[in-house]
């Protein structure tokens, strides 16, 4: 990319952090001198006014700010809900290249012509996410197809994005030591590389698929290895809606509180059964069919994907078990083996991300957090944090931690009746109550 390009971006970046940050300083100066901050509404104007910021300057920039803005606007457990109604715009309504950029970038990476490749693609995209964008398109043999396309140069743009994050995330967390992202800066330095393969993912969606080999209400993409390279993806194509359209659901005939239980039940049992799981369930990669006998889950994007592995199940397992005991020690030594590390070794800051992470589900009985709980809950760790902050961290555990953060979201949104963790203890050969 030009230095004027990354210039470019890096202003653009450095303009929307300045304005929020200072728009949040303001509003919570004049809140201490007039009291207006014991408002409940006092910083909705602010929130509007930054999520409207962060999606004006996604649009513009695309790359890897849209991938942050499809995770804020899932969260709708613990953020505004003026983040949710922005943001979520993301989820699968970012702007598409002209078919004119993306038909030579097929042909130029499947090596063929388009019309010997497929019959038909249709130039105009049916979804376009922070990386790709999908084209609907049909077989010679007459089958439909969705063909995913990796936006030509996203590459370069995601290293001159996670530079940029770089500076200001490390900036930030010297300015205010309460926002200290750095641990989950290079969560996403190890992450976003499995999404920029669709060799990769193609993979992830057979062995998904032979995985849940005879369940009929869970479904994955089938790649078409001789249409499919690192940047272009064929896959057969599925009608369906939004997990969050809930209009939708309701003119299909099927109950939300049924498609709450069949995702938590699906993402339980990748984990802690086949010890393989889908790390991003974002509204935009999961879809709903009527099947025979209530909703069929279709997941989509399936790059980020890990293995469990057996240690890190056992040490879930132990983890769970001292949080319901709450067992200070048994919490700080069971995050310790996990791979998680404090500056002085104490337990505090261990005890309380145990609380957030799961403590507060367990002891709820809801499929997705209470904002006045999480509220509590994230000041109590900030404060934590601050006196004795997390040096190092397992990114397998943050990913599970991210997983369960989505589905709380979804199971807001589907007003889930669910308790996710009733469902997880028996999996993990625990009693099912605290």
């Amino acid at each position: 990319m030009p230095l004027h390009r990354r210039f470019g971006r890096f202003l653009l970046v450095a303009r929307m952090v300045i304005t929020i940050y200072c728009g949040y300083k303001v509003r919570q100066i004049h809140g201490r001198v007039t009291g207006g901050s014991r408002r409940r509404d006092f910083y909705d104007r602010q929130h509007h006014r930054a999520a409207r910021h962060i999606r004006d300057t996604a649009v513009r920039l695309e790359g890897l700010i849209v991938k942050a803005c499809q995770f804020i606007g899932s969260r709708a457990d613990v953020l505004p809900p003026e983040f949710i109604e922005v943001l979520a715009e993301m989820q699968d309504r970012v702007p598409p290249k002209p078919f004119t950029l993306i038909r030579p970038w097929i042909e130029n990476q499947l090596g063929r012509r388009l019309e010997e490749a497929f019959a038909e693609v249709e130039e105009n995209s049916i979804a376009a996410a922070s990386l790709a964008q999908v084209h609907r398109g049909r077989l010679h043999d007459g089958s439909v197809v969705a063909i995913k396309v990796q936006y030509p140069g996203i590459e370069r743009v995601i290293a001159t994005d996670l530079a940029n994050f770089s500076f200001f995330v490390n900036l930030l967390a010297r300015i205010e030591r309460s926002f200290d992202f750095r641990i989950l800066l290079e969560e996403v330095r190890t992450l976003i590389p499995l999404e920029l393969d669709f060799e990769n993912e193609a993979a992830n969606a057979r062995r998904f698929a032979a995985n849940f080999a005879g369940v009929a209400n869970v479904r994955f993409p089938t790649p078409i290895a001789e249409l499919t390279c690192r940047t272009v993806m064929t896959m057969d194509y599925f009608e369906a809606i939004k997990i969050t359209d809930l209009a939708g659901l309701e003119r299909l005939g099927i109950d939300k509180h049924d498609v709450a239980a069949l995702l938590t039940d699906t993402y339980i049992r990748q984990i802690l059964v086949h010890g393989f799981f889908h790390g991003d369930p974002h509204p935009g990669n999961l879809l709903i069919q009527k099947g025979p006998d209530g909703p069929v889950l279709v997941i989509l994007d399936l790059g980020m994907a890990k293995e469990f592995t057996p240690q890190l199940r056992l040490g879930l397992i132990r983890l769970t078990a001292a949080i319901i005991a709450r067992d200070a020690v048994a919490i700080g030594a069971a995050f310790r083996d996990l791979g998680f590390k404090t500056r002085t070794g104490s337990d505090d800051t261990f005890v309380t991300l145990g609380e957030l992470f799961l403590g507060q589900a367990i002891r709820s009985g809801k499929a997705y957090a209470d904002m006045a709980m999480v509220d509590r809950i994230n000041d109590e760790l900030m404060a934590a944090l601050r006196a004795n902050p997390i040096v190092r961290a397992s990114s397998d555990l943050l990913l599970v931690m991210r997983v369960m953060g989505l589905l709380s979201g979804l199971g807001k949104t589907l007003d889930s009746k669910v308790d996710p963790m009733a469902v997880m203890l028996p999996f993990l050969g625990l009693p099912a109550g605290p």
